[in-house]
């Protein structure tokens, strides 16, 4: 079995010595389970749901995570692309391209990350250049009349210069469903998404190495908001159907639309002392986005919103990790993060509500933490970061202005022990915290930060001679203050209204029986319950209230399913024409509820992705036929309740898809 080495505590480490709950992906690893994009690693990862709330990622880890979708709103599940926060949820819904591996980490991250996560972390490692000259070019035609054409390009300009580029072109000529109003295809994932993404190396000496790299996209879809099944608009006037419209469809005045244009520039230098090495990441990120929405989910211009979102940060991490002990690990670090986010123009029906409003973001956070042997195999890791914040809003068309802060210490505590070479034990604590903010659609509206208190044990295991991994580990989880939406007329906003607790356990492997074959799999099991959630408003389909606010403790927490599994296998075969790769994914998720009350359920799915590919001779082409979605389930990515005359709403998910992939290598 190939070796895996993570960045979890941001060194170099084998998985089975980090004692942290970790999925880890390799490029081959994400082909075989049939993962192309951000959005369907949790069909890769059981204890992830990859949620999309209008455009935004809305990734939840173990039942902890947030369907914000202001340019401002931060996820609970931290995503990072080679080291850089990605902040905005808007520019996490990406291809996976030119990727060299993803590790998911579970549980809060409030020590060693650049910005604290009460869910966790997805951290994606790109290629690194090459020397060697590298070319990767692939054409694709699939269902649907989607194309995608890609290249990965890597090459020396001199003995200390590397270089690569990755590009994505991406288009889907027909929706999945259609629009009755106009008689228009909707449900496009991609209208001429475009990509890219340009990476230096500097190797200044044999001691210090310095990477630049730059991306951009631009990508936009119509992925259609729909009425649920057993709700039906209350407008007068309004045109069949005002109710559910089939799949995919829907029955909309403005087609929901949405553009983002994003990109950044970062900056990393890594330096070895004999002590120590030092590290340097300098990173400037920008967006923008227009987002068209019928919210009525009618033919009438009754809720029909428009509005643009801008978006920049700059963060610095500077880090000192010592090296040359094996008694003793540590690293010292500090994390500076500014960021601006507005609504330019938020307009109901061409009414302008809101012309401009902004919150402006400056954190600064200092961190260590060190792991010493106490006794052989026996390891004690300790850390702390310590995080000031503050937030400033400005309303000027309503003069209003607010600033609120916080400081805040986070911890984490764990013991490992080494049973024998290839048994790992491990117990933690950790704290974390996600940060407050503003409510851009309600002007002047405040939330206050979530906090998460982790335990966890777990084992980490190789047997048979390195021919099975097996990992399990079991989490109670204290959730407090838990930020959550709430749902109001032109779009939700976001509320400190519940604390929850949550438990689970979960265990993946990869076995290798023979030297073609390899499978591998993974299940997580989770309970949780709300402890508060005081004034929760129960809603009908047709978005009425029943009755008044109530406490929902007790109740189910939303998107926390109580079994997820899958499993996955590769085997490859070599003939005289060629090697054959067939590779078979399957995933089963037990269902889950969106919201507090149990009366919006996402029903049980198995999904099943396959692929297989020929390669002829020993030349650079490679022949794929894939499919994913193959028994076309119908899920969704979002549904919730919102408020009278809008109604029970929904996102299906991607039905069955399928196609051809030509591959030049060289």
């Amino acid at each position: 079995m190939e070796e895996i080495v993570v960045t979890a505590q941001h060194r170099s480490e084998r998985l089975q010595d980090v004692p942290i709950a970790v999925t880890s992906l390799s490029a081959a690893a994400l082909s075989q389970q049939g993962v192309s994009s951000t959005s369907d690693l949790a069909q890769a990862t059981p204890s992830l749901i990859f949620n999309s709330q209008v455009g935004a990622a809305s990734p939840y880890i173990r039942g902890v995570g947030s369907d914000l979708f202001d340019p401002t709103s931060e996820a609970a599940v931290a995503i990072y692309v080679d080291d850089v926060y990605m902040a905005a949820p808007l520019a996490n819904l990406f291809s996976l391209k030119g990727v060299k591996q993803i590790d998911v980490l579970n549980g809060p991250q409030g020590t060693l990350f650049g910005r604290n996560a009460t869910g966790g972390v997805i951290q994606v490692q790109t290629l690194e250049p090459t020397q060697e000259p590298h070319l990767d070019f692939a054409v694709t035609y699939g269902n649907y009349e989607y194309v995608s054409a890609s290249v990965y390009a890597s090459t020396g300009l001199s003995d200390a210069v590397s270089t690569s580029i990755s590009a994505l072109y991406e288009d889907q000529g027909q929706g999945y469903g259609r629009n009755f109003f106009d008689g228009s295809e909707i449900n496009k994932q991609a209208i001429g998404n475009i990509s890219v993404r340009n990476k230096w190396k500097f190797d200044l000496s044999d001691a210090t190495i310095v990477h630049v790299s730059a991306d951009y996209s631009d990508i936009a879809n119509t992925i259609s908001y729909q009425r649920i099944a057993g709700s039906s608009s209350p407008l007068p006037g309004a045109s069949e159907p005002i109710g559910y419209p089939g799949k995919f469809n829907a029955n909309i005045n403005q087609p929901d639309s949405l553009s983002v244009k994003s990109g950044g520039v970062s900056l990393k230098v890594d330096h070895d002392f004999d002590w120590g090495n030092l590290t340097s990441i300098s990173a400037y990120r920008k967006l923008r986005s227009v987002y068209g929405l019928d919210q009525d989910q009618t033919d009438l211009p009754v809720i029909d919103i428009l509005w643009n979102t801008r978006f920049r940060n700059f963060s610095q991490e500077l880090r000192i990790a010592g090296q040359g002990d094996a008694a003793l690990s540590w690293m010292v670090g500090a994390f500076y993060y500014n960021a601006r986010g507005s609504y330019d123009d938020f307009a109901v029906n061409g009414t302008v509500y809101v012309p401009f409003d902004q919150q402006r973001t400056e954190s600064l956070a200092g961190f260590a933490q060190a792991t010493v042997e106490v006794l052989p195999g026996l390891k004690l890791t300790g850390g702390a970061r310590y995080t000031w914040e503050k937030q400033r809003f400005f309303f000027p068309a309503g003069g209003l202005t607010d600033s609120q802060s916080v400081k805040k210490p986070t911890f984490r505590v764990a013991l490992d022990y080494k049973f024998t070479p290839d048994i790992l034990g491990y117990v933690s604590f950790n704290t974390g915290f996600k940060s407050g903010g503003y409510n851009l659609l309600q002007p002047g509206g405040k939330f206050d930060p979530e906090k998460l208190t982790s335990y966890e044990a777990g084992l980490k295991t190789e047997l048979f001679n390195r021919k099975l991994r097996l990992n399990i580990n079991g989490f109670y989880y204290d959730y407090t203050n838990q930020q959550v939406n709430v749902s109001e007329f032109g779009g939700n906003v976001v509320d400190n209204a519940a604390g929850s607790r949550i438990k689970g356990f979960e265990a993946n492997f990869d076995y290798v029986p023979a030297a073609r074959l390899k499978l591998s799999g993974a299940l997580s099991i989770m309970d949780g319950h709300y402890t508060d959630y005081f004034n929760y408003q129960p809603r009908d389909a047709n978005g009425n209230n029943i009755g008044g606010p109530i406490n929902a403790k007790g109740e189910t927490t939303a998107r926390t399913p109580k079994f997820v599994g899958n499993m996955s296998a590769r085997y490859s075969l070599p003939t005289q024409i060629g090697e054959v790769v067939a590779s078979l994914g399957v995933q089963y998720n037990d269902g889950y509820y969106w919201v507090a009350d149990k009366r919006l359920r996402q029903h049980s799915y198995t999904l099943v992705n396959g692929s297989i590919s020929w390669t002829p001779g020993d030349g650079p082409l490679d022949i794929r036929l894939w499919g994913k979605n193959l028994l076309d389930k119908y899920y969704f990515v979002i549904a919730g309740p919102s408020a009278t005359p809008v109604g029970d709403n929904q996102v299906p998910a991607a039905p069955r898809t399928f196609g051809a992939t030509l591959s030049y290598r060289y």
